[in-house]
């Protein structure tokens, strides 16, 4: 009760706040002569019917939020998770946020802490990131003092940049776009940049597929991050059990190899 009561004080405040919205766009409009340029607001109709949607779906999970998917909405959390090169995932987080842009800073912050603690010499060069993680405050806020970043550039930047009369991402002084954009043409940037799709998105396939993880046994943020973050580590754990044997197996090899060749040289002296 106390959970359906929060979430509609939420919705009330919503369609009120649209309310408002409308009201302050009509005003304008009324006051200029003209109609104002941009967007619509959404009707208030269409906030209620959201709202309501969320006043169904929240009730058994009350942290978690819609998110979208290629197969459509669905209620659940966000799982982020950062990667070296050889694949093993360096930090694994939960958000209720429903897409990527605030999660690049506070990801690269906690990669760089859990680099910090394993060994204190391990320093990150390039960070790739998918275009879900474009903005201008993660660019601009990110530390100088590295990792350099690839970022794919965001539709929304290159819309712009159409609307402007240009052929790519925006051309405006302000826009952080057409910097991205000629690093990641650029030989070196192609060449880096192709290792994202070898690296990051076989992990999550891994996850999926072989481990089977495909939803949160878990209710709540912080459950839900530890559930995250064991099936990440169960992960590393299977990818360095691997490594370990393949490392023994080429090293056995090499030994044998390295005996018969010394018992050859024996035999001929």
């Amino acid at each position: 009760r106390e959970i359906q009561k929060s979430l509609r004080e939420e919705n009330e405040k919503k369609v009120r706040e649209q309310e408002k919205k409308i009201e302050d766009r009509s005003a304008q409009e009324e006051s200029s002569g003209k109609k104002k340029r941009g967007r619509k607001p959404k009707s208030v109709e269409t906030v209620k019917e959201k709202a309501s949607e969320r006043l169904k779906v929240n009730i058994t999970d009350p942290e978690s939020r819609i998110m979208k998917t290629a197969k459509g909405h669905l209620q659940g959390y966000n799982a982020q998770a950062a990667a070296s090169e050889d694949r093993i995932i360096l930090s694994a987080e939960v958000t209720q946020d429903c897409n990527d842009k605030k999660q690049l800073l506070p990801m690269l912050k906690r990669t760089k802490e859990n680099l910090a603690a394993a060994d204190g010499t391990l320093r990150m060069g390039t960070l790739l990131a998918d275009a879900g993680y474009f903005s201008r405050k993660n660019l601009e806020e990110a530390d100088s003092a590295g990792p350099e970043l690839l970022v794919a550039v965001s539709s929304e930047w290159k819309t712009c940049g159409r609307r402007t009369g240009g052929g790519g991402a925006s051309s405006s002084p302000l826009s952080p776009a057409p910097d991205m954009e000629e690093k990641l043409r650029s030989p070196g940037g192609k060449e880096l940049y192709r290792k994202r799709g070898i690296t990051i998105e076989p992990i999550f396939g891994h996850i999926k597929e072989v481990l089977g993880f495909r939803r949160f046994m878990r209710r709540g943020l912080e459950a839900c991050g530890n559930e995250w973050k064991l099936m990440c580590t169960a992960h590393n754990l299977l990818k360095l059990w691997r490594y370990g044997i393949d490392k023994v197996h080429k090293m056995s090899g090499a030994i044998r190899m390295a005996e018969e060749r010394e018992k050859a040289m024996l035999f001929a002296a």
